[in-house]
């Protein structure tokens, strides 16, 4: 009823022999004898040197002239050609390149993108010497996702270490994504120490691990991350460590080192986007360890009206079994129909927003994070959306698509410009359907659970009236309603330097974060309960 949730090719490029040459002799000398070097062996299956020279005549001769457009439309014509196919990978590389250099970074990125895809032995090291500017150009353009999938299939065409440290990283995220953590383990290997990728790869190793419940395991793998990112003040570093904080408390959590998980969560610093989360995973610790006026205090701040926009149907929940565990039935009786109010309307609202398209659903969560109107789904379905980084560079991604495709209108009908068009319509089309379809689902996902929810919220209902009936039961038995549990009185002394005062129900910002809530048990020794760890 109540539950917690949180979440080889390797390859040398054909080698090419010099031509045997001799010096000319004089008649009355024989001449020297100068041995040609050996010929490199040929991978099986790899086309000789004249065929290839033949297939990519016109892009030279373009090249030595300076058409890059023309170059670029004979690349074209290679592609288009099944009798060419070997030497596919090669031609989408050289693709990529003139495309940057036409001003065409999506287009560059997607062509160098089928080259990783279909690289073959032979070509494997011209097409690898093209990883590092595909990432930083897929980087500008806001998709490196679109990499990830050609990486996780072909990561062998990587020559150096670095190289491969750059593709093993990307591959091991579209491998989670999947679901394939070992894999995802696996090419994290690849990312050594001292890589830049390396704190980000540690960071990613420990949510896999979570991922397969070895949170111990994980926080290993946190710890690393930790360490390899230093100092740094920037934005980004700032992000990254915050981030941190909060899966490191959820391993402490899923390991049931609940004093652990609250000293780590509670390191989140408040300005942080994760604080609201951190708090909420914070309650749920102090709950754990039957600490339920810590639990209250801490959801008093997610109940304030800073937070309305934020989605936490479990954290009124919660508030409501702790009421229950400490024998506050009318306040419990009182939250739950407040809960069955606020939760019954917002379920009724995600359902009538049901049945709309992905690509409705993508331009609903785009202009609330451009604009914050929610439309007609209430805020806090949309809200994740404004901050999460996945949403935010697919909006750049279709941003760039969507800018560059316009400028396509103004280049000529060649070959190559239809083949941008075509490739970059194709992938702004792939993104929005995609992500579209991801909200979609997760609104569904979340209507579904509301739903359970509000069920469960019934059985609350009835547990409140089975306590009572034994509180009563036991008072016609003995003559008299039992005594309340005795608990240690102490004072609470204020610090010095602090100032307290009385909660007289309003909520200042500068207070959200630091409530404290006193609530003495009023169940009977005979009817105290205490939390079961799950």
């Amino acid at each position: 009823m109540l539950r917690r949730s949180s979440a080889l090719l390797i390859a040398g490029g054909l080698a090419l022999c010099s031509p045997a040459w001799a010096g000319k002799a004089k008649e009355s000398k024989a001449a020297p004898v100068v041995e040609a070097a050996p010929a490199a062996p040929v991978t099986p299956g790899a086309p000789d040197q004249k065929t290839h020279d033949t297939v990519f005549a016109d892009y030279d001769s373009q090249i030595a002239s300076g058409q890059k457009a023309r170059a670029a439309d004979a690349l074209v014509a290679i592609v288009a050609d099944p009798l060419k196919t070997p030497f596919f990978g090669e031609a989408y590389a050289k693709l990529g390149d003139l495309l940057v250099d036409l001003d065409l970074p999506y287009a560059a990125t997607l062509a160098w993108r089928q080259a990783f895809l279909v690289a073959a032995d032979w070509d494997a090291e011209a097409v690898g010497r093209r990883v590092p500017k595909s990432i930083e150009t897929a980087d500008k353009v806001g998709d490196l996702a679109v990499l990830q999938g050609p990486f996780s299939k072909n990561v062998g065409i990587a020559r150096t270490e670095d190289v491969r440290g750059q593709m093993g990283y990307y591959a091991a995220r579209e491998a989670f994504r999947q679901g394939s953590y070992g894999l995802s383990l696996g090419l994290l290997k690849l990312v050594k120490q001292g890589d830049p990728l390396y704190a980000k790869a540690k960071m990613l190793e420990g949510i896999v691990l979570n991922a397969q419940s070895k949170p111990d395991t994980a926080l290993t793998s946190f710890e690393a991350a930790a360490k390899a990112a230093g100092k740094a003040n920037d934005a980004d570093s700032a992000r990254f460590g915050e981030m941190l904080k909060l899966n490191t408390g959820r391993s402490y959590y899923a390991s049931g080192n609940y004093p652990r998980a609250i000293q780590a969560f509670a390191s989140v610093s408040r300005g942080s986007e994760f604080w609201p989360e951190a708090q909420f995973e914070r309650a749920w610790s102090h709950f754990r360890i039957d600490d339920v006026n810590s639990t209250l205090g801490l959801l008093m701040s997610l109940d304030t009206p800073f937070f309305k926009t934020w989605y936490y149907p479990e954290a009124d929940l919660l508030r409501i079994y702790s009421m229950f565990l400490i024998c506050k039935f009318p306040q419990a009786n009182i939250e739950i129909d407040s809960f069955r109010e606020k939760y019954g309307k917002l379920n009724d609202s995600l359902k009538a927003w049901n049945g709309h398209t992905p690509e409705e659903n993508f331009d609903a969560a785009r202009k609330y994070r451009a604009t914050g109107d929610a439309g007609d789904v209430p805020a806090m379905f949309w809200r994740p959306y404004a901050t999460e980084e996945k949403f935010g560079d697919s909006i750049k991604a279709v941003a760039s698509a969507t800018d560059e495709l316009k400028r396509l209108k103004n280049v000529s009908a060649n070959p190559f410009s239809e083949w941008a068009r075509t490739a970059v319509t194709a992938r702004r089309d792939e993104l929005i359907q995609a992500e579209g379809s991801r909200i979609r689902d997760r609104l569904a996902a979340q209507q579904e659970q509301m739903q359970g929810m509000l069920n469960d919220s019934q059985i609350f209902t009835i547990d409140i009236m089975s306590m009572k009936t034994k509180l009563y039961e036991q008072a016609a038995a003995a003559g008299k309603m039992p005594d309340v549990a005795r608990t240690a009185e102490r004072d609470d002394r204020v610090k010095r330097h602090y100032v307290q005062w009385p909660y007289e129900g309003e909520a200042w910002a500068d207070e959200v974060g630091y409530y404290k809530v006193e609530t003495t048990p009023e169940c009977p020794a005979s009817l105290r309960q205490t939390v079961q760890p799950k």
